[in-house]
């Protein structure tokens, strides 16, 4: 399954990746630095949530900076695929 849609795995390992990322900052840094960490994380989507605080900050980083990273992980297994095909040719 993995080796016919990578992809898929890609998209799913990207978002959770994230998800226990933001979760782990969320739960052991303190209210002023979790926010930072978490902006930076997911950086350049965070600007638009950057004004919310505490529980809506984490939803909204879970949510868009879940879908950019997974996205990510995409473009950069689909490119390194078309990359390996080119060179067996």
């Amino acid at each position: 399954m993995i080796r016919r849609h990578p992809g898929r795995a890609a998209l799913l390992a990207g978002f959770l990746l994230h998800t226990a990322t933001a979760l782990g900052v969320w739960m052991t840094w303190g209210e002023f630095g979790r926010g930072n960490v978490l902006a930076w994380i997911d950086f350049p989507v965070s600007l638009a949530f950057l004004h919310l605080d505490g529980p809506p900050l984490l939803l909204w980083s879970l949510a868009a900076g879940g879908a950019q990273w997974a996205a990510i992980a995409w473009l950069l297994t689909l490119s390194l695929g078309w990359a390996a095909r080119a060179r067996q040719r």
